[in-house]
């Protein structure tokens, strides 16, 4: 009786680490989109900001990239993070900045101004656009 109880105790917590398992993936699945967003920002990749995008933010991809396109910029201590959900959005909150060069004259563009949103679409984790 004393092993059967064990066994079923044991079964919980595995099954507790599973779930919190499955969570801390879809967290970190939403953060590395983000993240891969402003990799191809900060690279002015058009196609790549639009297939990281949802179809509500695909022209404002376009936008963005546009905007970066002659500023040769780089990444510098970017990480994001999960902070939360808003409606059907995953919030993401990011650290770190993007460096920009033109015309000899570098300029850093935080990443932590605003929340990201993300979304879930037929299982790949989207940009949707900023939050407040």
């Amino acid at each position: 009786m004393k092993r059967w109880v064990f066994q079923i105790c044991l079964l919980w917590v595995a099954l507790g680490f599973c779930l919190a398992g499955c969570q801390g993936g879809a967290d970190q699945g939403a953060a590395r989109a983000i993240e891969k967003y402003l990799q191809a920002k900060a690279a002015s990749n058009v196609d790549q900001m639009t297939s990281l995008s949802c179809p509500a933010w695909e022209a404002q991809a376009r936008v963005e990239a546009t905007s970066f396109h002659s500023m040769n910029a780089t990444l510098n201590g970017v990480a994001c993070q999960v902070s939360g959900s808003v409606g059907g959005s995953t919030m993401v909150t990011c650290r770190g900045k993007i460096v920009t060069t033109y015309q000899g004259e570098a300029r850093e563009w935080s990443v932590a101004d605003h929340p990201y949103k993300a979304v879930q679409q037929d299982g790949q984790w989207l940009m949707c656009g900023y939050g407040q």
